[in-house]
Order: C-alpha cells, then structure tokens, then sequence
C-alpha cells in the first residue's frame, strides 16, 4: 500500500509553514509564547532510509515576561544540514544543526538588537509524518515536529535579569514535498 518516497539519488525539495511556542531559557521570568516558522529545503537521498539535507528557515520567537506585560520579539534567518532516517515509508526522524542570524529584537516593539548576539546555533531535533499524495509525481504532504535546542547565548550582556539566556521552540509546520 505504501511506496517509499525517497529512492537513492533521488533529490527533493521541501516547504513548510506553521506556529511554535518559543521561550527563554536561564530567565527565571520568561515563560512561552506562540510565534511562527517558516522553511524550504532540500533532501539527498543516499538511500530509501537516509537523507542528508539543507533547511532554510525564518523563525519569529521569543518570549512572555511572567511579571511585566512585556513581550521578547526575536526573528532570525537560518541555514543548516539535517540528517534524516526514513523509519517507515511515511515516517522520519531527523537532527542537525543550524547557524541562525538575528534580524529583529524587540521588547513591546522597542528595539533591543544591540543587547544580543548577531548569530546563535541551535540543534533542530524532530519527527515528520510525510504520506503520499501523488503517486505519479511522488509527492507528499508533510507535517513536521520538532524541538528547536538553543545552544549559544542570545544575550552579549545582562538580559531580562539573566546573563545566560539561550532560545528553545517546539515548531509544528505543515508543507508539500516533492523530487525535482
């Protein structure tokens, strides 16, 4: 009933749209907030179970403050390779690492960009469920999971009371992917 997308050669692109839930670690007063993600990409595949891939993405996150009525507004650009495992014809698992670019920074629309870091990296973990939908053409709906780890300091000094705060985001998208 089902055919593996992905064929060894095969390449393919990918585009996907949809909210997270974002927060500040290390701020004992930032609790979460709903942003969005956008991405394309595209996928290698060196077998009909790994791919090796390139995302691109534009993520909108930050945070709430739990006390004031204030809103963290952070936006970055970023690129990075994902390794993908095909656990099933519809099904994959994937981690990678991106280098992201900081674009905006904003506390209730005051800009705070030259507080923060220019750049961050960050460790895109996640699963996606990718059926068929056109079988000639190969091409499949997706709709991906994935926790987005902050591993550097998105702060260059002392920052909503915290000197080590760094991003995390659980992002669900939907998208379209099909070879070339």
């Amino acid at each position: 009933m089902f055919a593996f997308i992905q064929t060894a050669g095969e390449v393919n692109y990918r585009f996907r749209i949809g909210p997270n839930l974002s927060t500040l670690t290390g701020s004992d007063d930032a609790k979460y907030k709903i942003g969005y993600s956008v991405g394309a990409g595209f996928d290698f595949c060196f077998t009909d179970k790994f791919a090796l891939g390139l995302d691109i993405t534009h993520d909108y996150i930050g945070a709430k403050s739990k006390t004031l009525d204030e809103n963290v507004n952070l936006e970055y650009i970023g690129f990075g390779p994902l390794v993908k495992y095909f656990a099933t014809p519809w099904l994959s698992l994937y981690a990678g690492s991106e280098i992201n670019f900081l674009t905006s920074a904003k506390i209730n629309d005051i800009s705070y960009k030259s507080v923060c870091k220019k750049n961050e990296f960050t460790v895109p973990i996640g699963i996606a469920f990718e059926p068929v939908i056109g079988k000639r053409s190969n091409t499949a709906l997706t709709i991906d999971l994935r926790y987005r780890l902050g591993l550097s300091k998105v702060n260059k000094n002392r920052f909503l009371e915290a000197d080590d705060i760094k991003n995390c985001a659980f992002i669900l998208t939907i998208g379209y992917r099909a070879p070339f």
